[in-house]
C-alpha cells in the first residue's frame, strides 16, 4: 500500500470512529397548556420547552413540582417572559420554562399557578403531561 493509499485508509478510519462516537443530537420539544394531559416520549439529553400564559404582576406564578417528575428532569436556566403588549403596565403574557431529561424513567411535568404564600389555597389552574425518557 503507498502513502497516499495509507492516508486515505485513515482518514476514513478516523472518520469513521467519530461517527460511531457521537452521541444522538438531542432534541427540543414544545409544550403549551393545550398538549396537557398528551404522553410526551423524551431522550435522556432531550430538552422540552413549555410556554403558558402568565401574569407576574398579580402575585400569581408557575410553581413547578419536582416530585412529579421523578428525578426525570431538571430545570434549565431560569424562565423567560414574552409580553403580550410590552408597553402595558401589569400585562401578562407567555412564560417559557425549559427543562432537560436527565434520567431514564417515568414521571409527570407538573406546574401550578398559584400564589407561593398561599399553601393552603388551590392553585387557580395546573398544567401535567405524562413524561417518559428513554
Amino acid at each position: 500500500m503507498n502513502r497516499r493509499h495509507f492516508a486515505i485508509a485513515a482518514t476514513l478510519a478516523l472518520a469513521a470512529g467519530a461517527c460511531a462516537s457521537t452521541p444522538p443530537a438531542s432534541t427540543e420539544r414544545k409544550l403549551t397548556a393545550a398538549d396537557a394531559g398528551a404522553p410526551v416520549i423524551l431522550h435522556v439529553g432531550d430538552t422540552v420547552a413549555i410556554a403558558v400564559e402568565a401574569n407576574p404582576s398579580t402575585g400569581y406564578g408557575w410553581i413547578f413540582d419536582q416530585a412529579a417528575a421523578a428525578g426525570t428532569v431538571e430545570a434549565v436556566g431560569e424562565p423567560s417572559m414574552a409580553l403580550s403588549n410590552p408597553g402595558a403596565i401589569g400585562g401578562g403574557g407567555t412564560q417559557t420554562w425549559r427543562y432537560r431529561a436527565v434520567a431514564k424513567g417515568q414521571g409527570e411535568l407538573r406546574m401550578d399557578y398559584r400564589r407561593a404564600w398561599e399553601k393552603e389555597v388551590a392553585p387557580v389552574r395546573s398544567v401535567s403531561w405524562k413524561i417518559e425518557v428513554r
